[in-house]
């Protein structure tokens, strides 16, 4: 078993993650065919689809998992559904495909060859692959497409940098994506181990904002808690409304608040918010003043900018976590 840093999981995230995820696609089925002009088909995309188990506690399939949020919402689209899962770990993909083919004909799908599955309105294909591999040249311009990053670890971040600009760059006008995002369960994020992978992730979230149009925006929701779960949205800035909306009532659902920041509503409040995720307090203080000229460093430079500063040990990780490690197997 490899070492691993916990980000933070607890009774309440898991099931406020899917209520983002079904608020989100609830509203791609519901409001995509009366758009202005609608889209001709709906592409989903899971880049970490897991094993699609039922949850515990006698939750549904289609409320628990990814995969039985997007299966069963493709069931109630008026547009045609095309579902593509990816999951890069073979034994996981064994489980995702039996899970699949015990749910799936439940909510009226057949299966069509191999790892695949039909109902009226919807295709659902299983791949096993990298979903930073994801193949968008069966895009159309008249699609609207919806991404899920979901990692159990920073590591396993499944979204490659430019899959946004790639699908745009198809013709593609509706677009939009939620990746998670833990920080620090209760102070874990601390320890010079983690400084790289914790670094890494200003960089990929640079690379969004570089190829970011003008008509979109990034969205960032963080649990106001010692966890730091937090959520990135890439949507259009004409749904910003409706967005925040879906997502604070996810969380209030499960008895919580959550801080909203929208990059281009105000770039500098977000970029603090990446540092208050991103770094310890002690590193901060450490930069502070100095942020600018650390975000342009290199890797080395940025490490030897904040590794005079320290943190206390961190405590005994928690029971259930999302780690900075993938385990060694």
């Amino acid at each position: 078993m490899g070492k691993r840093l916990d980000v933070g999981q607890s009774d309440w995230r898991t099931p406020a993650k899917h209520s983002v995820l079904n608020n989100l696609i609830g509203e791609e089925v519901g409001a995509s065919p009366h758009l202005f002009k609608p889209p001709r088909r709906l592409v989903w995309f899971d880049l970490t689809a897991g094993d699609a188990a039922a949850g515990q506690n006698g939750e549904y399939w289609n409320r628990s998992c990814s995969p039985g949020i997007l299966a069963y919402q493709a069931t109630r689209s008026e547009l045609p559904v095309e579902i593509y899962l990816y999951e890069i770990n073979p034994e996981t993909f064994i489980r995702l495909v039996a899970n699949l083919g015990h749910q799936l004909p439940k909510l009226g799908y057949s299966p069509d060859g191999d790892n695949c599955w039909r109902s009226p309105r919807a295709v659902l294909h299983a791949i096993n692959g990298d979903g930073r591999d994801a193949s968008i040249r069966h895009l159309r311009s008249g699609d609207a497409v919806f991404a899920i990053n979901d990692p159990n670890a920073v590591t396993g971040w499944a979204m490659r940098s430019k899959f946004s600009h790639e699908v745009i760059g198809r013709g593609v006008r509706l677009y939009r994506s939620l990746t998670t995002m833990g920080c620090n369960a209760t102070g874990l994020k601390r320890g010079k181990k983690a400084r790289p992978t914790r670094i890494e992730c200003f960089d990929r979230l640079a690379a969004v904002q570089g190829t970011l149009p003008s008509s979109r925006d990034l969205c960032l929701a963080a649990a106001n808690d010692d966890a730091q779960w937090s959520y990135l949205i890439e949507t259009s800035d004409k749904w910003r409304g409706k967005t925040e909306s879906n997502v604070r009532r996810a969380f209030k659902k499960q008895g919580h608040e959550v801080t909203i920041t929208w990059y281009r509503v105000n770039s500098a409040q977000f970029q603090d918010e990446l540092f208050r995720h991103f770094l310890t307090k002690a590193e901060l203080k450490g930069i502070r003043g100095k942020e600018q000229h650390w975000l342009a460093a290199t890797m080395e430079q940025r490490l030897q900018m904040i590794n005079a500063f320290e943190d206390a040990p961190p405590p005994p990780p928690p029971a259930e976590q999302m780690a900075f490690w993938e385990d060694e197997d």
